[in-house]
């Protein structure tokens, strides 16, 4: 059985370079870098293509919940729909007519609904279709 002294000899040679024993879990190696970086390229570029739909999303349902508040219980739905379309044109929002509805009881309250689909092309042939409804109003 080896002494104190002879265990410490042991144990001062073994921790001199301990680059002689590589470890396996050392790190992450150059093609490990590179796939993450890959990675986190095409995720960024995926936001950068579908957040201004978003974007646009938000903002049409601000507008159409503000329109609905402040329609005026006198105003037709025309009336209603002229004013939408000329807050949706000061915010560059373009959307087709055929998908805006405006339900009027009388002169009772207001329900605007937008329902529409956007198509975002991602890369080649492949696209991503996003599906949005804004609601404003009782």
């Amino acid at each position: 059985m080896p002494g104190p002294v002879q265990w410490l000899r042991n144990r001062e040679r073994l921790s001199v370079n301990p680059s002689a024993n590589p470890s396996p879990e050392a790190g992450i190696g150059l093609i490990g870098v590179i796939f993450w970086i890959l990675i986190l390229v095409l995720v960024i570029a995926f936001v950068v293509k579908v957040m201004p739909s978003y974007y646009d999303y938000w903002s049409l349902q601000n507008i159409v919940k503000q329109q609905a508040q402040q329609a005026a219980p006198e105003e037709s739905a025309g009336q209603i729909l002229y004013n939408l379309n000329g807050r949706l044109g000061v915010a560059m929002i373009h959307i087709p007519q055929k998908d805006i509805v405006i339900e009027k009881a009388g002169n009772g309250p207001v329900l605007i609904t937008v329902t529409y689909d956007k198509i975002v092309p991602l890369a080649g042939n492949m696209s991503l279709l996003l599906h949005f409804q804004a609601k404003g109003g009782h």
